[in-house]
């Protein structure tokens, strides 16, 4: 199933094709979902680490060494260990990727 990061006519990002920007917003969206209940909702656990992997996918490619902090990440969330500081580690490394690319169109 694609991740539907960008999803029209001309360009469908499939989950585990190489892309910095679907994955920061996967990053993004985890860190939300961690960060809106201190006590793990379980729907919202999930959905944090389904996005994690989704990001982890998108980076494994290109940028496996951050493949491996979404996995370290999804894995303290299962166990219900704090990573909150860890998130916006990653969260802040992923965004520091993207501006650091030279400007050219991406898909927002």
């Amino acid at each position: 199933m694609s991740c539907q990061c960008t999803k029209n006519e001309l360009f469908d990002k499939r989950p585990d094709q190489p892309c910095i920007y679907c994955a920061h917003k996967h990053i993004a969206a985890a860190r939300a979902l961690y960060d809106l209940e201190t006590g793990y909702r379980s729907l919202n656990k999930s959905d944090a680490i389904g996005q994690l992997i989704l990001a982890a996918w998108h980076y494994d490619k290109e940028h496996h060494d951050l493949a491996l902090k979404c996995r370290e990440c999804w894995l303290k969330i299962e166990k219900l260990e704090n990573c909150r500081d860890r998130l916006a580690e990653l969260q802040a490394t992923a965004w520091r990727l993207i501006t650091d690319q030279p400007q050219e169109k991406h898909h927002v």
